[in-house]
């Protein structure tokens, strides 16, 4: 599908973000672990989600709607594998989060998704997984995947993605004795291991962590809860560049102030460009000013790259960004995909391994492509919707994965699409 955006007239307005995806996949896992049944209110609903629904429900897990609340049956930590092809869709995190829970059945279970998902290095599991002489193994688009994992000593470098981390932490506490893992520094994306230690923590279960040590008590039972989604973090961050970019107030609610999500990080690189932000009831108000190019470091935040770099076209002068290098294998390779679509907007980007410069100029309108990738068609959206001319972003679906609403969202706020 392409979609046409462009500036319209902005206004001053407010925009509901949606219910935070990381939290979401979360809260579902733990609760489909639990002995009861859990309420999950304001849970997002998108296509990452959906493909996490079908997995829980693969292992026994079932669910029901009430209102706009998710009620989870668990399993009560039994892994009650169907037999079926599981479909995890583009989601590296269910991928991540699946894989060590279904090794516990101890039966071949096969997983499968996008070809990008299957393209997406799992060696972190590999090399596990052959360790413990179990079955790993890919043939074509399915992966097979045969446990049960065995209690012990996990040694994880801290530079790859923390799903992995996250991963094992779901699984461990519920084999028959204690486990540790030890994360080799540097320990990047940390935040993501605190968001699972948040909700391991409110369904029961105690991790022991020790600065970049996890002891995991094995045995454990995971309890059913109740809990509120808040808002998602990664989302707001468009609608705080759109306001900067567009040179416009805008409010942006559904914010928890507290929130332990790493992309928060976006409210204090956006003062660095030099916005304004204030603590509304229930969000923040973005007031902007004359952007300037900044110097930050991605590492903890790597998902705010493409929408950073989109800001950071129309600053003045050239900004860098350090910690970029696992840009390169999420949904697309969204270094290359951002240099290639800024390129065509007239504004230049620049990267080796680790680190992304950004020459800020005036970015005109051009035909976009958005590599199927969520991100990069929302980060390419909120820069059209500041340019004098109007952008056609071929592939623009891809929004459907995080944000289904994003562009009715977008329209909100004054730009128009079409």
């Amino acid at each position: 599908m392409k979609t046409a955006v462009s500036r319209g007239t902005p206004v001053h307005t407010a925009v509901q973000i949606p219910a935070s995806k990381s939290l979401s996949h979360r809260a579902l896992i733990t609760a489909a672990l639990a002995s009861g049944t859990s309420r999950i209110i304001a849970a997002a609903d998108n296509q990452d989600i959906q493909a996490t629904l079908r997995c829980i429900k693969a292992f026994g897990a079932s669910v029901e709607t009430d209102g706009g609340d998710l009620l989870v049956k668990g399993t009560g930590g039994r892994i009650l594998y169907d037999g079926s092809l599981i479909d995890c869709g583009e989601s590296g995190s269910t991928l991540r989060f699946m894989i060590p829970l279904f090794s516990l059945c101890g039966q071949d279970v096969r997983f499968t998704g996008s070809k990008r998902l299957m393209e997406r290095p799992q060696d972190v599991y590999r090399d596990i997984f052959a360790s413990q002489s179990l079955r790993f193994e890919k043939e074509k688009d399915i992966l097979h995947v045969q446990g049960p994992l065995h209690p012990g000593v996990y040694d994880i470098r801290g530079d790859i993605s923390s799903q992995f981390i996250s991963g094992l932490l779901f699984a461990l506490p519920l084999l028959d004795g204690d486990s540790l893992i030890r994360i080799r520094p540097p320990f990047e994306s940390r935040s993501y291991v605190s968001l699972t230690l948040s909700a391991l923590q409110n369904a029961g279960v105690g991790i022991q962590e020790d600065d970049m040590r996890y002891g995991i008590r094995g045995g454990q039972s995971y309890r059913p809860f109740s809990s509120m989604v808040e808002g998602d973090a990664s989302q707001a961050a468009f609608f705080i560049a759109l306001a900067m970019l567009r040179k416009v107030p805008l409010d942006i609610l559904n914010m928890n102030h507290d929130s332990r999500q790493g992309d928060m990080a976006m409210l204090e690189i956006a003062r660095c460009f030099g916005a304004e932000i204030e603590e509304i009831p229930g969000g923040c108000r973005i007031i902007p000013r004359e952007l300037k190019a900044v110097r930050t470091d991605l590492s903890d935040c790597p998902d705010l790259g493409p929408v950073l770099f989109a800001l950071a076209a129309r600053a003045e002068g050239t900004s860098v960004f350090t910690g970029c290098r696992r840009l390169r294998i999420k949904e697309s390779d969204r270094i290359g995909a951002m240099k290639e679509e800024l390129a065509k907007t007239g504004i230049r980007m620049q990267a080796d391994e680790d680190t992304v410069t950004v020459e800020g100029g005036v970015p005109h309108g051009a035909e976009l492509y958005g590599h199927n990738d969520h991100r990069i068609v929302m980060a390419m959206s909120v820069l059209a919707a500041s340019m004098e001319e109007p952008a056609v972003i071929d592939g623009s679906e891809a929004v459907a994965k995080s944000y289904p609403d994003f562009f009715r969202d977008l329209e909100r706020t004054g730009a128009k699409t079409e």
